[in-house]
């Protein structure tokens, strides 16, 4: 009909490129507003979809309500499926690090508070899909998300910023449940075989360096025996007069001298040159 022929020439519906240019600005907004806290992503070029899913994390702080909690932030993610607000084609993800149940059950509550926002007929200018609207929510309710599983609250004395003793408040229960990976499944056969594997791999490893080093030390041992180091130059013990020479010509050589010998100007004595003769003569 006629829509088809107002969007010709634009991609998808004229609602739906409003849409898409009202959730850019929401979301160049939450990024202004709270800088680190938020990151943004949508998929890749090319992906069915895309730019869609477009999703925005917010490191929602602790605030000052909820001081008596052990925990700093709250990571929430928020993700836009569709570019038709009216579908309400969006979800939340929270990052499983609170015990057992909890990560879904604050995603339900975000879930259902967003889409309550969403279908609201009137709406704050410039606020078509309410992101900073459920960002300001999680965090004046950040407590009482916490709270959704009161089994897994626990509470100790303890000590609030000034030092003062206070009822402080942590999470106690099981490990996060994380997603299925949608990967092969893997028996416990198959797990005892590549542990094998992987063990004899490793023994082999290190044997090959033990080997190695061996080999090293034992060749080290057979130059040093032969009076050869490493760097091709004799090992053997240097004569005293040998050594003092080679400490001579490198001091002279970088134009250093020891206090102890004499300075090159300096004649040498009759013994010295009786001395030197007969070293000659060796």
């Amino acid at each position: 009909g006629p829509q088809k022929g107002a969007a010709r020439g634009r991609e998808g519906p004229p609602v739906s490129v409003v849409a898409m240019q009202e959730l850019q600005a929401e979301l160049k907004q939450a990024k202004e507003k709270w800088a680190k806290e938020i990151e943004l992503s949508k998929a890749e070029k090319g992906a069915p979809g895309y730019p869609f899913p477009v999703s925005c994390t917010r490191y929602v702080p602790r605030p000052e309500s909820a001081a008596a909690w052990d925990f700093d932030e709250l990571p929430v993610r928020l993700v836009v499926q569709d570019a038709d607000v009216s579908a309400g084609a969006v979800s939340v993800e929270v990052a499983p690090y609170f015990p057992g149940e909890l990560p879904s059950k604050i995603e339900k509550a975000v879930e259902a508070e967003w889409k309550r926002l969403l279908a609201k007929k009137k709406k704050p200018e410039g606020q078509l899909w309410m992101v900073d609207a459920i960002f300001v929510w999680i965090e004046t309710k950040f407590g009482e998300l916490l709270r959704l599983m009161p089994e897994y609250v626990d509470c100790y004395v303890g000590c609030d910023d000034m030092g003062a003793s206070m009822r402080r408040y942590t999470l106690v229960g099981p490990a996060p449940v994380e997603e299925e990976e949608e990967e092969e499944e893997i028996d416990e056969e198959e797990q005892a075989r590549r542990a094998e594997e992987y063990l004899e791999r490793e023994r082999a490893r290190l044997e090959a360096e033990i080997e190695e080093k061996f080999r090293n030390d034992e060749e080290k041992r057979r130059l040093a025996l032969a009076g050869i180091a490493l760097d091709g130059e004799k090992a053997r013990q240097l004569s005293k007069k040998e050594l003092a020479e080679l400490n001579k010509s490198r001091k002279e050589r970088s134009g250093h001298r020891w206090r102890k010998t004499a300075s090159k100007t300096h004649k040498p004595t009759k013994e010295e040159e009786d001395k030197n003769k007969k070293d000659k003569k060796k």
